[in-house]
């Protein structure tokens, strides 16, 4: 009976709960999209990072090279070579004096099993801080959604990187795995270390997701034996960095030049969802629709799911303008991991294309995680934002706003060369002949098992 009535609880608390309507949309402020555009060349310089691998040196010399801070916010941490090679780098920091805090999702975090001896070193450290995002409260329900799903790292206040991609082989490997997937980061650098940089205000987003209520310490009080595991753990990721180091594998040995890599901008802002549980206001799902709406001549759209709802729907009160072309790319049947997803976007795929989009399918071996926007081939967003109701009400999610022609070039091509590898299947308000479509190619099991779980997923579209 107490089994029953529990059920019940998790059904009312985490389900019903989140179908209230909470919130309404036109009493929601949006951003002035005019702030977005920049009259003269900004301090901020961005590059591209589209290549895992390369992403990972980016990532690795931004830790070599750190002076005083190290702030660290991600969904997770995977396992592999590149993690733990990245990991000690951190730890060789840690060891030289610089200040670390790494937050981590409370429930997603990756870190688990085995690799607890990685949480434990970096809780045991005392150059090192580690406080999990919303942890998993039984009694909580309700909270089991409210997932922090950025992937940022802030360091000096001077470098940042945002993106899509989490910490793992997964995405950063240079021999990549089944399992891996092509996703896509951008880097920030505050070239005179002002203080109007975006840099800033992510690291102020950063401190505000530390500081907050619904953020807890990840352990009160370690063990000795936690510790020792700690300890552990700890000697052997920076033995495996200075086994790399001495042995001049290239992942630990990067050398990039900053300001020769990046691009100029003429403005760079960022934008995030705000804290809150339940239903979150869709801040940057109503700006993206406001810009949208605001563009002349073109939008391109990257996004490994596309599952729009009726309640994300409700938002939109006007339409894009009839001569705007508008290009979506997205997973196919053949390249999705997620299978949730995918059977929620298969219910609405129709849908998708009566919208009037070409939408793409993309076909080759592993899976596009990239989440990204070109307006106009001139503003860009890069970030953690997928098209779809989680990202627009349950999770955190962060973008960078990138006002630069040159960036956006460099990022539609980005896009386009995915495209060159995906099948049309929808051509602006008209499906493609199924003879053309990408399910023809499809693993017909995976196909058969995705279009029979789409008939229950529409029920959860805003959990998926």
């Amino acid at each position: 009976m107490i089994v029953v009535l529990y059920f019940i609880y998790v059904f009312v608390t985490a389900v019903v709960l989140f179908y209230v309507p909470l919130h309404k949309g036109k009493d929601l402020k949006v951003m002035n999209t005019e702030n977005f555009y920049g009259k003269e060349e900004s301090t901020d310089r961005v590059m591209l990072l589209e290549n895992g691998y390369f992403s990972g040196l980016v990532r690795m010399q931004m830790i070599q090279e750190a002076r005083h801070t190290i702030d660290i916010a991600y969904f997770s941490i995977g396992k592999g070579r590149s993690s733990d090679l990245l990991m000690g780098a951190l730890f060789e920091a840690a060891d030289r004096g610089i200040r670390i805090r790494v937050l981590l999702d409370g429930i997603s975090h990756g870190l688990k099993g085995k690799r607890k001896n990685v949480l434990y070193a970096l809780a045991f450290h005392n150059n090192i801080e580690l406080k999990y995002y919303e942890p998993f409260t039984i009694f909580k329900p309700w909270t089991w959604h409210n997932r922090l799903h950025d992937k940022i790292i802030v360091v000096d206040g001077q470098l940042g990187i945002i993106g899509g991609r989490n910490i793992g082989d997964k995405y950063l490997a240079s021999q990549p795995d089944k399992n891996f997937v092509y996703d896509r980061d951008v880097l920030i650098y505050n070239t005179k270390q002002e203080s109007h940089s975006v840099i800033l205000s992510m690291e102020k987003y950063v401190e505000k997701l530390w500081t907050h209520p619904y953020t807890r310490k990840a352990f009160q009080k370690l063990k000795k034996t936690k510790q020792f595991r700690g300890l552990s753990g700890k000697k052997l990721l920076i033995d495996q960095y200075e086994e790399a180091k001495k042995a001049n594998e290239p992942f630990v040995h990067p050398y990039i030049v900053w300001r020769e890599s990046t691009m100029p901008t003429r403005k760079v802002s960022f934008i995030t969802n705000p804290i809150q549980r339940i239903n979150k206001s869709p801040f940057i799902w109503k700006t993206f629709i406001k810009l949208s709406q605001q563009a002349e001549k073109s939008i391109v759209v990257q996004s490994p799911y596309i599952v729009p709802t009726k309640e994300m729907e409700r938002y939109i009160d006007k339409r894009v303008k009839p001569k705007v072309q508008r290009i979506i790319l997205t997973n196919s049947i053949t390249s999705t991991p997620n299978a949730m997803a995918f059977s929620a976007y298969l219910g609405v795929k129709n849908h998708v294309i009566k919208a009037g989009s070409k939408l793409y399918e993309y076909q080759k071996p592993y899976s596009i995680h990239g989440k990204s926007v070109v307006y106009d081939q001139r503003l860009s967003a890069v970030g953690s934002f997928n098209l779809d109701s989680r990202s627009a009400f349950l999770n955190t999610e962060s973008m960078v706003m990138i006002d630069s022609k040159e960036f956006a070039a460099e990022l539609t091509g980005a896009i386009e060369t995915k495209i060159s590898h995906s099948m049309l299947v929808g051509n602006e308000g008209e499906p493609v002949d199924f003879n053309t479509d990408s399910q023809k190619n499809a693993p017909p099991v995976k196909s058969a098992l995705l279009h029979i779980l789409s008939v229950f997923t529409r029920f959860w579209r805003h959990f998926v």
